[in-house]
């Protein structure tokens, strides 16, 4: 819609009964001018196969008629609207209009009270310089109109339009015939713009619906009678079979041949229920080859229209392909059962480790006890005997000679201790949890005091927290767990006196020990070593030790479901934490 001049009009005469033939009326004559006038209308809009483009026509006509300056319709006519606009008129090309200058006029007072006027009549009103109320200010400085008529149109769709006319070369008085030839063209004219609104409406809701189908992939299909094999199918479907729109005709029976033969049956059956039964859905996936020979999987559905004997006698619904999904779910279910397979394998596999390695250790810790055991037996006597020559033999004795059976001393005691921890090492996992708990207070005073032996101020140096927690863990291993880690942090803390802090946490079932040091700490790259048999690092070549310990420590851990790590003690020092997982206290 737009703006149009026309440059013929400024020759246009005044109609038939305006001011100037009034002296010359005659009713018969107006009657016949007004039958004459709304046949030229009735023509044109008759002639149009374009809705808006009839309405274009139609003011051109009317111009002509009316011998007017300038004609148009408004929309919205509604004076509550902030602003309205011009989609169509008609001007004299001296009288350029509100479109032309691209203007979205504001709905200010003036224009709001027109609306009002025009809302509030059947027929037409006029405005002039001496109507009551008087033309619009605004239209005169603005565009130059003297008269007005306008009236309101009411099309089926939307809000109410108007139609007006303005004359802006002379003032001008509307004749009782000119108002009722505006009025009847007016109501001519709003029968159109509803024709036009009806059509856009149906066109803007047919491309929604095209472009959702067009979006969504689906292909829509009618089966008109469900008696005749003659069906529809959108364009989609065409070529979804590798077909052009009208290079075939769409039937079921032909959509049947293309069926694949192992579904055929399957989809005839399921499409007969349908027909035959209120309840019973045509919601299914098949096989057909494409005109290519290619398979497809679709996936239809459908919906039918019943008689009153509940026979389905129309049939519409949808295509979707759906063969990438089917691939995809097929190509799945071999990669799942593939990967079933490997972990079947590789489970049998790692029971079959675990059996050989569960057999190895069963013999490395049968073959530790037996050495421990039997190495023990020979260094008694020993170091017994190596004790009696250097106490009643010390007389017949040079210093060299004591000297040495000292160092048979110090390394048989060193080998017992040893043979004592390689006893120890086997010896975990064996234990079983206890059916009480055991107070771990109560252990760690056993072992400050067994501690004591060596390290005379150790009751002075461990801290011990409050409300320790009991845990269902043999008292045998939880001394060695806290022997072996408050031994170390004695040996290798450093300075004299500095504490040994001792506590635990419990969260559920897990309970994670933590001994804190503040001596030298371990280097980063000796951290995860430390827990490995015999290994004594940079750290403890020059203290007493077998190397077990840390050792004995994580694998009481490892038996309890649980770890042993180290972090660094702020300040300097490490910090030894044993996590166990045991049963929560009640």
């Amino acid at each position: 819609m737009g703006c149009k001049n026309f440059s013929e009009y400024s020759k246009a005469k005044p109609m038939a009964g305006t001011t100037a033939s009034r002296q010359g009326h005659n009713p018969s004559q107006a009657h016949l001018h007004f039958l004459e006038c709304m046949d030229q209308i009735n023509r044109v809009i008759h002639q149009s196969d374009d809705a808006e483009q009839m309405l274009w026509n139609v003011l051109d006509t009317a111009i002509t008629i009316f011998g007017c300056d300038r004609i148009w319709l408004s929309y919205p006519c509604d004076p509550e609207a902030p602003t309205f606009c011009i989609p169509v008129e008609v001007t004299r090309p001296e009288y350029p209009g509100a479109y032309t200058k691209n203007l979205e006029i504001p709905m200010k007072p003036g224009a709001d009270e027109i609306c009002a006027n025009v809302l509030a009549v059947e027929g037409p009103v006029f405005y002039t310089a001496i109507s009551d109320p008087p033309i619009w200010k605004d239209l005169g400085n603005q565009f130059g109109v003297r008269s007005q008529m306008a009236m309101a149109l009411y099309p089926r769709v939307g809000k109410p339009w108007m139609l007006g006319m303005h004359q802006c070369s002379h003032e001008r008085v509307w004749t009782e015939d000119e108002q009722r030839l505006f009025e009847g063209v007016g109501r001519r004219i709003g029968e159109g713009l509803s024709t036009l609104l009806l059509l856009r409406d149906l066109r803007e809701s047919q491309e929604r619906f095209d472009l959702a189908v067009k979006g969504s992939g689906e292909g829509l299909w009618d089966w008109p009678d469900t008696r005749e094999p003659a069906m529809w199918w959108a364009p989609r479907i065409y070529e979804m079979f590798g077909f052009e729109p009208g290079e075939i005709t769409p039937s079921q029976s032909m959509l049947s041949e293309m069926i694949h033969p192992a579904d055929r049956q399957r989809v005839q059956t399921t499409l007969q229920k349908h027909l035959q039964q209120d309840d019973a859905p045509y919601d299914l996936e098949f096989r057909l080859s494409t005109k290519s020979g290619e398979e497809l999987w679709i996936h239809a559905r459908g919906q039918s229209l019943r008689d009153e004997s509940g026979q389905a006698r129309r049939m519409s619904g949808s295509f979707h392909d759906v063969t990438e999904r089917i691939r995809a779910a097929e190509e799945l279910r071999h990669y799942r059962d593939h990967l079933e397979k490997l972990v079947a394998e590789r489970t049998a596999t790692l029971q079959t480790t675990n059996s050989k390695l569960e057999a190895a250790n069963k013999e490395l810790e049968a073959f530790s006890y037996s050495v421990s055991h039997d190495l023990r037996s020979p260094l008694t006597p020993i170091i017994g005997y190596a004790d009696h020559i250097r106490e009643h033999y010390r007389p017949q004795l040079d210093d060299q000679a004591i000297e040495m059976l000292s160092e048979i001393t110090t390394q048989g005691e060193k080998m017992m201790s040893l043979m004592e921890n390689l006893l120890a090492l086997a010896q975990v996992g064996h234990l079983k949890e206890t059916a009480k708990p055991e107070p771990v207070a109560d252990i760690l005073g056993e072992v400050i005091r067994d501690l004591k032996k060596e390290f005379a101020d150790v009751a002075e140096r461990v801290l011990l927290q409050e409300d320790l927690p009991s845990v269902h863990i043999q008292g045998t291993l939880l001394a060695q767990l806290f022997s072996n880690l408050i031994g170390n942090a004695l040996r290798y803390a450093g300075r004299a006196g500095s504490p040994i802090e001792v506590s635990a946490e419990r969260s559920g079932n897990r309970v994670v020990f933590s001994v804190r040091d503040h001596g030298p700490g371990i280097p980063k790259d000796e951290q995860t070593g430390v827990f490995n048999a015999f290994y004594r690092g940079s750290t403890g070549t020059n203290h007493k030790g077998t190397g077990l310990g840390l050792a004995i420590v994580a694998k009481i851990a490892n038996s309890y479901g649980g770890k042993a790590w180290i972090e660094d003690t702020p300040g300097g020092g490490c910090t030894f934490r044993v996590e166990i997982l045991d049963r929560p206290e009640k």
